[in-house]
């Protein structure tokens, strides 16, 4: 094991130190390029939009369109990209460890035991991960969102009882928001064509739950009077916090089972250690029967 962590660090240092030296120097092309490669160029360029505008119309992307769109499209990422790299990492992955697998033997010079256990499961891992982390970065992409939104909200209820018009109480009740802000920004240019236009695509960029009673009560209220608006807005701010409290409880609820998948890890590992001499005996016997 310890000798599989060396040749892995190893691995890793010498491309960490030799890659951006390799990518520094600068190689001049001083012949024109061929109209055949330019060609193929534009050619592989308009298959690769063609692919990303099919996967993000896929209606089995959905789900993974909005929760990329929940997480703000990490890495500049479109389902195109999250499928190519979903591919692409156990690949790699698989590539790596029979790579390190064939180094040890030649070091070694004797053939070990490919570890079949650790590869599947280091595979698998590579399946799951971009899955995982794309989910962590949603939700706490969405937990930032909801709460520049209450907090949003609170402070245009302050502006407009200082009797501010609508559009500059949005305006500076979102000075404060960092997430938020260039979604409301994008409302407040739109706002002047249309208001209501704005408000509705307000709502589909942000693209989660908590942001709904914001949009309604601004749709409800852009043109109504003071004392109406504050009201509304009241009325949505208890709205949010009803619904937030309602996730707080399902989280809650849900924490057993959090609980029993943490502790199946430790109890699966504990398993595979009991079982690791009894498939080196087998192995053993193998090499020796044949």
């Amino acid at each position: 094991m310890v000798m599989w962590l060396i040749l892995a660090s190893f691995t890793i240092g010498s491309a960490m130190v030799f890659l951006p030296i390799a990518l520094s120097i600068k190689f001049r092309n001083r012949l024109r390029l061929p109209s055949a490669r330019n060609k193929r160029r534009q050619t592989f360029q308009d298959f690769l939009e063609r692919r990303i505008r099919v996967e993000n119309t896929k209606k089995s992307n959905y789900k993974l369109l909005r929760r990329l769109k929940t997480a703000g499209y990490p890495f500049g990422m479109q389902a195109f990209h999250f499928r190519l790299t979903q591919l692409l990492a156990p690949i790699f992955i698989a590539i790596f460890c029979m790579s390190l697998y064939m180094l040890k033997n030649t070091i070694n010079d004797y053939p070990a035991p490919f570890p079949i256990f650790p590869f599947v499961i280091m595979v698998m891992i590579g399946y799951a991960g971009p899955s995982l982390l794309l989910l962590y970065y949603a939700n706490k992409r969405r937990e930032v969102l909801a709460e520049e939104i209450v907090k949003f909200s609170h402070r245009l209820v302050v502006c407009i009882t200082d009797k501010i018009p609508l559009y500059y109480a949005i305006r500076r009740a979102g000075r404060t928001c960092k997430v938020l802000k260039p979604y409301i920004d994008d409302m407040l240019i739109d706002w002047m064509d249309n208001p209501r236009a704005a408000i509705n695509h307000f709502g589909d960029q942000v693209g989660i739950n908590e942001v709904l009673p914001v949009t309604n009560t601004l749709l409800a209220s852009w043109n109504a009077s003071q004392d109406k608006i504050i009201d509304l807005f009241h009325q949505q701010i208890r709205n949010i916090d009803t619904m937030r409290d309602f996730q707080i409880k399902k989280k809650i609820e849900a924490g057993p089972l959090r609980v029993t998948f943490i502790i199946l890890i430790p109890f699966l590992a504990a398993s595979a250690l009991v079982m690791l001499p009894w498939y080196n005996s087998f192995m053993e016997t193998l090499r020796e029967t044949f």
